[in-house]
């Protein structure tokens, strides 16, 4: 459930700032995606979306 949350949340930040350019989306966008690649639970899809994401967030 925590992986959900958190992907959700990730996604939610991705588009709000994909949408309004807004630093703190991308700041809390970036978070998640951490906190996702940080999990126990991760596996090798779920790591290579976090890091395409973040990968689109830094540049």
């Amino acid at each position: 459930m925590e992986k959900q949350n958190l992907l959700m949340a990730a996604l939610i930040h991705l588009v709000q700032f994909q949408s309004t350019h807004c630093a703190t989306a991308r700041e809390r966008a970036l978070m998640m995606f951490d906190a996702l690649s940080q999990l126990n639970e991760s596996n090798a899809e779920l790591d290579n979306l976090c890091l395409e994401a973040n990968a689109l967030l830094t540049s």
